[in-house]
C-alpha cells in the first residue's frame, strides 16, 4: 500500500476450515475495499502466501493437521515472511489462549463471533503498522545499497590511486635514468648517436607522462559534459602522420613496422583536432606496447555514408574475449592479466571512448588472442550536433 490509511489494493488472506466463516469475513472486508484471498487449511495458506504475497492474514486457530498457532509460528520463523502481520481468530475466550497467540507471533486477535467494527478497526491498525514496517525495510535496503556502493567506490579509489602512481612512476623513472646516464658520461666521450638516442628516449617518456596526466585531468570533464569542443576540419592523413612521426624512433628501436594508409583525398571531419590527435596517440601507444618485435601497426581510414571510420590494427597478443565488452570502461582491470593489457591503468582507452562519444561517434574493437587487435573509431563527417560532450554511455558494440 502506498498510504497506510488507504485500504484500496491491500490483500487480506482469510484462512479458516469453515467456509461459512470465510464467506462472512470476505463479505465484510470486500465491502470496505479490501482484496480478499482465501485458504481452507494451513498447507493451502502457505502456497497462497508464496504466490500472492498478501499484506495480512486473518487466521483461524482451530484447523485440522496444521493449527493456526503452528502456521503463525512457521510464518514468523521465516525471514521472508517474518513481518507479515497475522490476526488470530478463535472461539476460545480464555486469557491463556490469547497470550499464546501473541507468543506465537500474532499481531492481534479476534474472538468469535466476529464483530464487524472490531474486525475492520484491527485490520486498519495492523495494516498501518505493516505499511510503516515496509517503509523502514525499504529505507534500510536503500541505505545498505548506498553503503555497499560507497565501500566499492572507496576500494576502487584506493586501487586506482596505486595503479596511477605506479604507471606515472614508469616514464618518470625512465626520464631520470636517461638523465643520469648523460650525467655519468662526459660529452667528449659520448657519441652524438648515443646522446641522440638517450634524448629521444627521454622525450618519448615525457610524452607518455604528459599523455597520462592529460587523460586523468580530462576524463572527469568529459564525463561531466564540461569539455568544450574546438571544432574545425581535421585532415586525418596529416594528423595520423604527425603521431606516426613521433612514434618512429620507438618503432625503429622495437623493430615494429608502422604504416599510415590513410588517404589524402578523404573528407576532413569536423572535430576537435587536439582530442582526436590524443585518441590516435593513445591507440598507437597501446598498439606498440602489445606488439612484439617484428610486428606491424597499420592505420587506415574509409568513408561510410556520413561517417568516416579510422582503424588502427596491430599484430600483437590480442585481448581476451571475456575482457573485450568492458575494455573501454574506466578501471575495468581488476586482475593482473587485465591490468597488463590496459594502457595507462585503463584510463587511456576510457579517454578514447569519451572523446569519441562527445563527437557523436563510437569506438569498438575486434581482437583474437595471438592474432592482433583492430580498433575502429567512427566519427560523423559533419561533426557533433552540439559543441559539447553528450552524456557518457557504455562502449559501442561492433
Amino acid at each position: 500500500m502506498s498510504d497506510p490509511q488507504d485500504a484500496a489494493g491491500a490483500a487480506v488472506l482469510v484462512v479458516d476450515d469453515d467456509q461459512r466463516n470465510v464467506r462472512l469475513i470476505e463479505s465484510i472486508l470486500k465491502g470496505s475495499g479490501y482484496r480478499v484471498l482465501k485458504a481452507y487449511n494451513g498447507e493451502e495458506a502457505l502456497q497462497v502466501v508464496e504466490t500472492e504475497h498478501p499484506d495480512l492474514l486473518v487466521l483461524d486457530v482451530m484447523m485440522p493437521r496444521v493449527s493456526g498457532f503452528e502456521l503463525c509460528q512457521q510464518l514468523k520463523g521465516r525471514y521472508e515472511t517474518r513481518l507479515l502481520p497475522v490476526i488470530m481468530v478463535t472461539a476460545l475466550n480464555a486469557l491463556e489462549d490469547k497470550v499464546q497467540a501473541l507468543e506465537y507471533g500474532a499481531d492481534d486477535f479476534l474472538t468469535k463471533p466476529i464483530n464487524k467494527l472490531e474486525l475492520l478497526a484491527k485490520v486498519r491498525s495492523v495494516l498501518r503498522v505493516k505499511a510503516l514496517q515496509d517503509e523502514v525495510e525499504r529505507r534500510k535496503s536503500e541505505i545498505e545499497a548506498a553503503n555497499h556502493q560507497l565501500v566499492r567506490m572507496q576500494g576502487f579509489k584506493e586501487s586506482m590511486m596505486q595503479m596511477v602512481v605506479h604507471d606515472l612512476k614508469n616514464p618518470l623513472a625512465s626520464i631520470m635514468g636517461n638523465i643520469q646516464l648523460i650525467q655519468m658520461q662526459s660529452l667528449e666521450t659520448m657519441t652524438p648517436t648515443r646522446l641522440a638516442e638517450l634524448l629521444q628516449r627521454t622525450q618519448e617518456s615525457a610524452r607518455q607522462l604528459m599523455r597520462m596526466i592529460l587523460n586523468i585531468l580530462q576524463i572527469g570533464k568529459l564525463e561531466e559534459q564540461k569539455m568544450p569542443l574546438r571544432l574545425e576540419p581535421v585532415v586525418l592523413h596529416a594528423l595520423v602522420q604527425e603521431n606516426a612521426d613521433e612514434m618512429m624512433g620507438l618503432s625503429a628501436r622495437d623493430g615494429i613496422r608502422l604504416e599510415n594508409r590513410v588517404g589524402t583525398d578523404l573528407p576532413a571531419p569536423c572535430a576537435d583536432r587536439e582530442l582526436v590527435s590524443r585518441v590516435i596517440a593513445n591507440l598507437l601507444s597501446n598498439a606498440f606496447k602489445h606488439t612484439p618485435s617484428g610486428g606491424r601497426v597499420v592505420v587506415d581510414a574509409r568513408t561510410e555514408g556520413d561517417q568516416i571510420t579510422l582503424t588502427i590494427s596491430d599484430t600483437g597478443e590480442g585481448i581476451p574475449e571475456e575482457l573485450q565488452p568492458r575494455i573501454f570502461e574506466k578501471w575495468v582491470g581488476d586482475s593482473e592479466s587485465s591490468k597488463r593489457l590496459l594502457n595507462d591503468s585503463g584510463l587511456g582507452l576510457t579517454f578514447c571512448r569519451l572523446a569519441v562519444e562527445c563527437h557523436g561517434g563510437r569506438i569498438w574493437l575486434k581482437s583474437k588472442a595471438r592474432e592482433g587487435t583492430t580498433v575502429f573509431v567512427s566519427l560523423p563527417i559533419a561533426g557533433p550536433q552540439t559543441g559539447s560532450a553528450p552524456a557518457a554511455s557504455g562502449a559501442s558494440a561492433a
